[in-house]
């Protein structure tokens, strides 16, 4: 009888930070490599696979001997090189570049250090995996991929995304983690168990987390029970070997994302998301803003050397213990001001490159230039906010690029000042329109504009019951203050069945989401009226201030229309004081919720929903029926939803202890607790809507601009090389592909250029980039990246790591 062989896969999974902060981690990484090369000296058969390759770095840097015994190591095949990511991050909420970035960096530096980049992705921690995840595991050099969260019935299978690309995928039938004999020998007796059809199987031992890695009692263990019995055969070995063992075409193929995992860690810690979506945003733009400018200027300016470290500062902390809010207050803090130094990094690019921008283009002439920079693929045509140093006493006219005069409303100042002698500022509202992936110039001048609007506060006596344009009418219930109706007056649709909810839940969960035991429920209470009026009344803008109270919380919304908006925008401001509570805003669907669309890394997560669990989201979900009609909801810092009773579920807010644990004794009243998320929040929504169903490139742009699309300059005269007051430096023709960034290359200069087909459709496009154009082909949902030379005006199809996508050189 052939026996069942266990490939013993001697590992040590290490969160960096958690229970304790970034430094200890650093030190234990540096301890655990150590041990796992002091191990192979002593037991020749010993193998040791590794992950993360910023551990390595750190290696290198804390121990530079130690660093070229490994990279020995690796060379004759005993250490073997997995992850091929910059760090194990959270698997479903970060933007699909930060996955981008976690191997362009990462495989990179692979191949200039070791001579080869890895095959085997590796997220054994990772709470959930996006179905997006095999195109950019295969477009990033690996075709294989381990995991352990959720544990499914099927360890090994074929996992196929929605474009087509596959890589073969191990979901951990044990633990990653085995500390000494007892715990060795449970993980070998319920991997057996678990998989008792396959001929081999992976099994991991060492110790984890806290990093150690192998024991040598973990060694003398295997080696004692290396002929477990009669049916099995234990080997030390690693992934690369396990995977090359399968016949990969027998294998099952499943599809799609793998969740509900610790589903509190999509709403932990909104402060932290809220830093993380905003370095995310910039980060993208930075890139852009810096192409936008060299394809005006010729070359790429100095800061262009910063964003691989910039980016580098988000993606370690987009590590699931951080971006997940589960670990220590200590540890996290540090975490959110390296966040915050990346995305004030970024912010310090964006305005480096729109002043280089500006420079570039001749803006002398009549009136003040007011530059606007758009570095989405997509048109910027809508209401836009900006405040500029001027004369509080001058007048203030705006015209177009065109020279035509452009209607503006005054509204107040950041600092709220109105007063006619002190300020210096004015802060106003118009309607602009910049191309896509360019600019456009307008201007303000001194003299009285053609029509005088100045409302900055509504007259009284307006009802603050309806906000009505010629797309949207919104209607608030007028004794309860709630949105109750919200209707596209094109079609008639009635999105909403009832009145919205400001629900409070009590949730005792751990971090993690974890009932153990405790309550987690809808306290029936809600929030109640305070104050509700209308607090602005323009042809461009009105809004509505509603105050809604729970005991010591507070709750403060605007509720803006503008005169051409599709969608109603609502700024909340929240003071939020109920620890071990949280906050749900309802929204009940005329549609139903049977089909929600939501944003996801690179793609969409399209979900059939006849639970109520929590579900994750990115920039948006669209909540619609089978006729495609529904209720867009679009948000700036929020990931998590759930439906139930016909009705739509964001999570707000929620505030479990820090680092709360998983046994249900976890609390002792001795002891004095502190609560994530207490305090002042302050976050936007956008619902849109529709009769019908909404192509993805309408969605994006709800998401764009409820987040903020335009970066703008009030510039100076002067000279330059451009005249063109309004320019589109880069596009494409079809309306189902979207440009999510262009970059400069890594390799020779030139540009890089990423796009997604986003509906499914495969198409033949047109890329435009500065004056050159380029055909390109697009399968359903594909990825794709192209490399410009500029001194051959020559386009190349690269893959995620900017290699070349058709032979793999330089991999």
């Amino acid at each position: 009888m052939q026996k069942t062989i266990l490939h013993m896969i001697g590992n040590s999974h290490i969160d960096p930070v958690w229970f304790w902060n970034w430094e200890e981690g650093m030190q234990e990484v540096k301890a655990t490599l150590c041990s796992a090369l002091d191990w192979m000296e002593e037991f020749p058969e010993f193998r040791f696979t590794g992950t993360s390759v910023l551990f390595f770095r750190w290696l290198e840097r804390t121990a530079p001997d130690r660093f070229e015994e490994l990279r020995r190591r690796v060379a004759e095949g005993r250490f073997e090189l997995t992850g091929g990511w910059f760090l194990e991050p959270d698997c479903l909420l970060p933007h699909g570049e930060s996955f981008v970035r976690q191997a362009l960096y990462s495989q990179r530096y692979l191949k200039k250090t070791f001579g080869k980049i890895c095959r085997i992705g590796s997220n054994v921690d990772s709470f959930g995996h996006s179905g997006t995840l095999p195109q950019i595991l295969r477009k990033s050099g690996m075709d294989r991929y381990v995991f352990m969260r959720p544990r499914l019935e099927t360890p090994v299978f074929r996992w196929r995304g929605n474009d087509g690309s596959e890589v073969t995928a191990l979901s951990l039938p044990g633990e990653y983690t085995a500390w000494f004999r007892d715990k060795t020998v449970e993980n070998i007796e319920n991997t057996l168990a678990r998989t008792k059809e396959w001929p081999q199987m992976a099994c991991c031992y060492g110790v984890g987390n806290h990093g150690g890695g192998p024991t040598i009692d973990n060694i003398r263990t295997i080696q004692e029970l290396a002929d477990y019995n009669d049916k099995t055969e234990l080997r030390f070995s690693t992934f690369g070997d396990f995977f090359d063992s399968l016949d990969t075409e027998a294998l099952e193929v499943k599809t799609g994302s793998f969740e509900k995992v610790n589903a509190g860690c999509y709403s932990n810690d909104l402060e932290f998301k809220q830093q993380i979506r905003l370095a995310e945003k910039r980060l993208v733009a930075a890139d852009t803003c810096l192409s936008l400018a060299a394809l005006l200027r010729g070359r790429f300016a100095p800061e262009a050397d910063e964003m691989e470290s910039l980016w580098e500062g988000l993606l370690f902390n987009e590590f699931h213990d951080t971006m997940g809010g589960t670990c220590i207050r200590e540890a996290r803090d540090d975490c959110h001001r390296q966040v915050g130094a990346a995305a004030a990094g970024a912010g310090k690019v964006i305005a480096l490159s729109v002043q280089d921008i500006a420079n570039s283009l001749d803006t002398r002439g009549e009136g003040y230039p007011l530059l606007l920079v758009n570095p989405h693929s997509e048109a910027f045509d809508g209401l836009l906010d900006v405040e500029a140093e001027w004369f509080c006493q001058d007048e203030l006219c705006l015209t177009d690029p065109k020279g035509n005069e452009v209607p503006c409303q005054r509204i107040n100042t950041h600092a709220k000042v109105t007063h006619t002698t002190l300020g210096g500022r004015r802060r106003f509202l118009f309607e602009a329109k910049v191309p896509a992936g360019g600019y456009a110039v307008y201007r303000m001048h001194k003299t009285a504009p053609a029509e005088q609007i100045d409302r900055r506060h509504s007259p009284e006596g307006l009802s603050p019951y309806v906000l009505e344009n010629e797309y949207v009418r919104a209607r608030f219930d007028e004794s309860t203050g709630l949105l109750c109706s919200l209707t596209e007056k094109e079609t008639g649709y009635e999105s909403l069945s009832g009145a919205a909810q400001w629900q409070v839940w009590t949730d005792q969960r751990d971090s993690w989401g974890g009932l153990q035991g405790r309550v987690y429920e809808d306290t029936g209470e809600r929030f109640v009226l305070e104050a509700i009026e209308r607090v602005e009344e323009g042809p461009l803008r009105c809004t509505v201030r509603a105050v809604y109270t729970h005991g010591p919380s507070r709750l403060t919304q605007l509720w803006r229309l503008g005169a051409h908006d599709r969608f109603l925008t609502v700024e909340n401001d929240l003071v939020w004081n109920e620890p071990w509570h949280l906050l749900k805003m309802a929204f009940p669907c005329a549609g139903g919720t049977s089909f929600v669309r939501a944003e996801g890394a690179y793609g969409l997560m399209d979900r059939e929903i006849a639970d109520e669990a929590e579900y994750c989201m990115h920039r948006f979900a669209d909540v619609r029926g089978k006729d495609g009609a529904g209720l867009c909801v679009a948000n700036d810092s929020h990931y998590a939803f759930h439906c139930a009773d016909g009705m739509f579920h964001l999570t707000a807010v929620r505030s479990p202890i820090w680092s709360q644990g998983n046994s249900p004794e976890w609390e002792n009243p001795q002891d004095t607790y502190q609560y994530v998320s207490l305090g002042e929040h302050r976050f936007t929504l956008t619902l849109r809507p529709h009769a019908a169903s909404l192509p993805v490139r309408e969605l994006r742009v709800q998401a764009d601009k409820t987040q903020g699309m335009i970066e703008y300059l009030a510039d100076s005269w002067h000279s330059g090389a451009h005249r063109e007051m309004e320019r589109s430096l880069y596009g494409i023709d079809a309306q189902n592909v979207t440009i999510s960034l262009i970059k400069r290359a890594e390799d020779g200069g030139g540009f890089v250029v990423r796009m997604l087909e986003t509906e499914g459709m495969p198409c033949r496009a047109v890329l435009r980039l500065g004056d050159t154009e380029t055909p390109l082909s697009f399968g359903p949902y594909e990825l794709k990246t192209v490399k410009f030379e500029e001194k051959t005006t020559t386009f190349r199809e690269v893959d995620l790591l900017e290699w070349d996508a058709e032979t793999g050189k330089n991999a």
